[in-house]
């Protein structure tokens, strides 16, 4: 029986929040993934992609990703992952080729051509300079042929025909593997949609037929579809990412049968805690309140920050990161709602790492002028106002309490109409008079004003002036 590590996104060097922190989390879990290598028994680690956050790496980041691979003692096999390259500006040399260069990685990559994809053989113990496309790794039931498809971006679903013609063709020349598996970097679509996933299941079927197991990275959540396994990022890097509890990780893969049990990874916690601002006048009687909440939120937060996979490597306590959700109607000046001074609060109260507050208040005159509009349609999904349905109110409500009342609704259009005209047109004061006195003779053929006043009478009142 032979066993793989697969793991995926570890973002090496990425200060989230600007928290320099989170850089040594991303290195922390990673090598807490790596060092599972002798205890689950593993013979070889698959990366596919994002091994770094960024191609421009800093020196420390460098010099300690090289002291923790040099610590695993068999292959790790990396393909590249849009992170780790530049789509738009190749180099002569990425990191990945360096640690390849170095004896520290297997790195893998296709070459494409056209509408063509190969694969040049390399040697886990005498690396081809820059990487090749496959290695072949000896196991128990025979040889295991790993190839590496670099991040392809949108063009990865239409490429897929030519990875398993390349693959194919390797095969045919080579001899057939005992099993094959691919590296690559792109989300399933039909797995995990809205989280920026480019290839559907219907497309990516031809390469599950001509592999045993594809391992996939890009994406950051767990999912797995047939033969197709995405372990997650090992660290969590957003709010979003923090509450998926067991969809970060690795696969140990067991070439007997070609399963995959997920382990979930050691990171650092994410908790929110929200709280409702309506009701209170003065910024003062909030903070008040707001402080006994946060108290109240400290219970919660020590359950979360003892689960086994937040503590740090010696159970000690790791400073979670919080989401600070404000929700509810602003009673207060815009001016008197200090977040920052909330935000301190429960760094001091919670002992956390880092504060990140998601402001989804209402503004009291904002809700009344909103009025009976329904909230998905007056607010969007990132809580701010949909400005254009606010026009659309103050517009109606202009010309329900004008002395224009009886055609509200047209007028209401042509203010509507005439705002376009400024902001988006650019026209001037006489060709907006113009247009308002064309539409009024339109609208009120007969002349409008208050009760009792001719139509000559309002023509005059209100003629050139408008």
């Amino acid at each position: 029986m032979t066993r793989f590590l697969h793991l995926a996104d570890i973002h090496l060097g990425r200060q989230q929040y600007r928290v320099p922190q989170r850089a040594t989390d991303a290195k922390l879990s990673f090598q807490q993934a790596l060092s599972q290598v002798s205890t689950e028994d593993a013979d070889a680690v698959f990366l596919p992609g994002d091994l770094f956050d960024s191609r421009d790496v800093r020196p420390e980041t460098l010099a300690s990703v090289e002291d923790v691979l040099a610590d695993v003692e068999v292959p790790v096999i990396v393909s590249p992952g849009n992170h780790d390259q530049n789509m738009s500006r190749r180099r002569d040399l990425t990191w990945l080729q360096y640690l390849n260069n170095k004896g520290l990685v297997t790195l893998l990559s296709a070459d494409f051509e056209g509408d063509r994809a190969s694969f040049a053989p390399t040697d886990v113990d005498s690396p081809r300079h820059g990487g090749g496309g496959y290695v072949d790794l000896e196991a128990d039931e025979g040889t295991v042929r790993v190839f590496g498809v670099q991040y392809r971006g949108a063009y990865m679903e239409r490429q897929i025909p030519a990875v398993v013609d390349g693959i194919e063709a390797v095969n045919a020349s080579e001899g057939e593997p005992a099993a094959t598996v691919v590296l690559a970097h792109f989300g399933v679509d039909d797995a995990v949609p809205d989280l920026g996933a480019t290839v559907s299941v219907a497309s990516l079927t031809p390469l599950m037929d001509a592999v045993d197991y594809v391992a996939l990275g890009h994406i950051h959540k767990r999912y797995e579809v047939e033969n197709v396994y995405n372990p997650g990022s090992l660290e969590a890097f957003s709010v979003q990412e923090g509450w998926w509890d067991d969809a970060h990780g690795y696969y140990v893969v067991d070439t007997a049968d070609w399963s995959a049990a997920h382990r979930v990874s050691k990171r650092r916690p994410y908790v929110t805690v929200e709280f409702d601002v309506s009701g209170y006048r003065t910024f003062d009687d909030l903070c008040a309140a707001f402080e006994d909440a946060v108290r109240d939120e400290r219970e919660m937060v020590e359950r979360v920050c003892s689960s086994v996979e937040f503590q740090a490597g010696d159970g000690s306590r790791r400073d979670p990161i919080v989401n600070l959700r404000l929700t509810g109607t602003l009673l207060l000046d815009h001016v008197a709602f200090d977040v920052d001074a909330l935000r301190e609060i429960v760094e001091e109260t919670l002992e956390a790492l880092y504060v990140q507050p998601t402001d989804n208040t209402e503004r009291k005159a904002i809700q009344e002028l909103l009025g009976d509009i329904d909230r998905d349609e007056a607010f969007a999904a990132d809580g701010t106002v949909n400005t254009d349905a606010l026009q659309e109110r103050v517009f109606t409500t202009l010309a329900e309490e004008s002395r224009y009342s009886a055609a509200a609704d047209d007028v209401a259009a042509t203010l509507d109409e005439l705002e376009g005209l400024v902001t988006e047109d650019g026209v001037g004061v006489g060709e907006a008079a113009s247009y308002l006195r064309e539409r009024r003779r339109e609208l009120f053929p007969n002349g409008v004003g208050e009760p009792g006043e001719t139509g000559e009478a309002a023509a005059v009142d209100g003629g050139e002036a408008e």
